[in-house]
């Protein structure tokens, strides 16, 4: 399927420059599948609500750290049907000549009626997330649990800018202003965290944590002239070869807050995340083309054409994120109910809408025989709207399996395929 292969090629080369870590941009090992109810699950639980590393190491353990806690690679797409293979497809015909008048009108009828939506609707985006080796690592004492936290988080997406397809009769070709449109985000992190109980009365607490985040942002854009694309590149070229194009790094700093009032059979929490808003710039695009030359100039010159339609000078800003979470257990605390939602809708750095809704129900099965379970439920209450069910599992306690699959979907080379998918696996141990 191709939008695997373009996972895998662009996310290879999302990390093949990258140094450290950074915020994941979807979900990081069970906290896939799992929305937190039980920190046991994995200390990666403390990157979501600072309060969490209370439950997130064992209440007799000192140190907790991830061998390689998480790795994971997630794929998105529009509901055009056969996007890449149609921006493909007219690749192919832009580089063709001696068009006759029948084939030339034939073609500008066929895709100037599909140009519109692929433009609107279509898009291809991948996404990846990996934790340094040993990170998290979470440190109990007498004062509260301390966690330092390293990880790298990338994403890429390959969208169109549509201009109408003409027939030259003199030169025998088909033309168009039409381009690809590439933006692309690779973010280190580097965080420490403290988290301590601040209340306590008979079962029930009250936990309370922070975040000091210090990030460095690599985002890049760059719009691709589809007549200036050699003729044996195609869709995941693009994304391979551009992803780092006018590409801006800079770094700032950032605070998160979260607390979790535990009542025994059931928690509820609150996670303030970004309270500085800190940005980050992209480099520009579409200024000073006549320094340029060859394909970057004419692609320069397209990116000017475009400049009405998206933004050739952009900061990404880490928005304020509020997120509230809530879980009920049952069964002697082995299983969990739990839900979360942020009460308001963030940018990624490739600029996509984001706002989760997540249920998840899970179980431990307090043997190394039968691997813990949780199965969960996501939709993106903005930008795509996009649904997910999801199901993971732990193995002898330190090994994390779970998988994403999106509930609607597209087609793809004649073949129905989820819009989404993610995939998460991690293996870590307490001490």
């Amino acid at each position: 399927m191709k939008s695997v292969v373009v996972t895998a090629a662009v996310s290879a080369a999302l990390f093949s420059c990258a140094s450290l870590a950074a915020p994941g941009f979807v979900d990081a090992g069970p906290n896939l599948s799992d929305n937190g109810a039980s920190g046991a699950w994995t200390s990666l639980y403390a990157t979501r609500n600072p309060a969490g590393s209370e439950y997130s190491i064992a209440p007799n353990a000192s140190f907790r750290l991830g061998i390689l806690s998480n790795v994971g690679f997630g794929v998105e797409v529009g509901e055009v049907d056969n996007f890449a293979d149609e921006i493909d497809d007219l690749i192919d015909e832009l580089d063709r000549d001696n068009i006759s008048l029948a084939e030339g009108n034939a073609l500008v009828q066929r895709f100037n009626a599909i140009l519109g939506p692929l433009s609107r609707d279509g898009y291809v985006k991948v996404q990846a997330g990996v934790q340094v080796p040993l990170f998290p690592i979470l440190y109990r004492s007498e004062l509260g649990v301390f966690t330092l936290d390293a990880n790298l988080s990338a994403q890429g997406r390959l969208g169109f800018l549509d201009s109408p397809l003409t027939y030259n009769a003199v030169s025998e070709e088909v033309e168009t202003a039409s381009a690809a449109y590439v933006k692309a985000g690779q973010v280190t992190e580097i965080a420490v965290g403290y988290s301590r109980q601040v209340w306590q009365r008979s079962a029930r607490q009250l936990i309370v944590g922070g975040n000091l985040r210090y990030l460095q942002a690599k985002l890049s854009k760059q719009v691709v002239a589809l007549e200036a694309i050699e003729d044996d590149e195609d869709v995941e070229d693009l994304l391979k070869d551009n992803y780092d194009v006018n590409e801006r790094k800079s770094s700032n700093v950032t605070v998160d807050l979260g607390a979790i009032y535990d009542a025994g059979n059931y928690r509820v929490g609150v996670t303030l995340a970004n309270l500085t808003e800190p940005d980050f710039e992209y480099g520009a695009i579409g200024s000073n083309c006549g320094s340029l030359s060859g394909s970057a100039q004419y692609n320069c010159f397209t990116a000017a054409y475009y400049g009405d339609r998206i933004a050739l000078n952009e900061t990404w800003t880490l928005e304020r994120l509020a997120t509230v979470e809530g879980a009920l257990f049952f069964a002697s605390g082995v299983g969990s109910l739990a839900a979360s939602v942020d009460l308001n809708d963030v940018h990624d750095p490739v600029g996509d809408l984001n706002q989760n809704l997540k249920v998840a129900l899970g179980y431990k099965t307090a043997t190394n025989w039968l691997p813990d379970w949780r199965v969960g439920y996501r939709k993106n209450l903005a930008g795509s709207e996009l649904s997910s069910a999801s199901v993971g599992f732990t193995f002898f306690g330190a090994v994390h399996l779970d998988v994403s699959c999106g509930l609607e979907s597209t087609r793809i080379d004649g073949s129905s395929v989820p819009r989404t998918a993610a995939f998460n696996l991690g293996f870590e141990m307490s001490y």
